[in-house]
């Protein structure tokens, strides 16, 4: 039988969820001895190291290596529809692409320039 677990006010007056088995089995009760932290209590949990800063620049990073990566598989689309195996319309969609990285890339420079 799975164990069923309810909620049960703890001596601190928050909520602890406990572990009880059925009783059918013979087994005896085991309780949970730590409680699981809700999202109000994020503070305990979370440590506060990444600041805007760390972030702009993190995903400042990441979108210059997605931008990498999406003007690499422009060249090949652009090569593919000059040699004739890939059609024209593929060219239009990569290239919808790459101004769409290029708007974020521009976007998180100047985020985070002035995050600074």
């Amino acid at each position: 039988m799975l164990p069923v677990f309810v909620e049960r006010p703890d001596a601190s007056g928050r909520h602890a969820r406990r572990c009880q088995q059925n009783s059918a089995t013979g087994r005896t009760s085991k309780k949970w001895k730590e409680w699981f932290p809700l999202a109000n209590d994020a503070a305990s949990i979370h440590t506060p190291t990444m600041s805007l800063k760390n972030a702009a620049l993190l995903a400042l990073i990441g979108i210059v290596l997605l931008t990498v990566l999406v003007v690499v598989g422009f060249i090949s689309t652009a090569l593919g529809v000059m040699r004739g195996l890939i059609p024209a319309m593929a060219l239009l969609r990569s290239l919808v692409h790459v101004f769409a990285s290029l708007s974020v890339l521009v976007f998180f420079y100047v985020f985070c320039r002035a995050q600074s």
